[in-house]
């Protein structure tokens, strides 16, 4: 039975994960919520462990690595399951609207201004090629 809180949103983000026993460890944040997330890897935590997740971001962007605290909630084989010290932390925040953009991109159409019935017939024109020469203002 499931006791969370929040929507869990699919993701693929490489992680570190610090904590007390081994230091760093590599994983992957599988879901994500604003108040925790799943996280994959070869971790032996105990319930409650207090750990550091740091997101692996790709060497193009110039900004600081986020760190998020957390508390183990659940251990299982493969993975551990993790609450944020601080409900909907920042990155978490940034993360999860950029899923939600990703997610909305792929079930829009390929362009939004074909969804109108005049974008429709523009597209028309222009397969056709009976596409009128644009002016401006009219």
């Amino acid at each position: 039975m499931e006791h969370r809180w929040g929507e869990r949103f699919p993701v693929d983000v490489a992680v570190r994960v610090g904590a007390r026993p081994f230091g760093l460890r590599a994983g992957r944040l599988v879901n994500l919520s604003l108040s925790g997330g799943g996280v994959e890897g070869g971790f032996d935590l105990r319930v409650l462990s207090r750990v550091q997740i740091a997101l692996v971001l790709p060497h193009r962007f110039a900004h600081a690595t986020p760190v998020i605290s957390a508390y183990v909630a659940r251990s299982y084989p493969g993975g551990i399951g993790v609450e944020w010290c601080e409900f909907a932390p920042r990155s978490v925040v940034e993360l999860l609207r950029a899923t939600a953009l990703r997610r909305d991109e792929r079930r829009l159409p390929v362009s939004a201004s074909l969804a109108t019935p005049a974008g429709l017939a523009a597209s028309n024109e222009l397969a056709t090629g009976n596409a009128r020469p644009f002016r401006h203002g009219t």
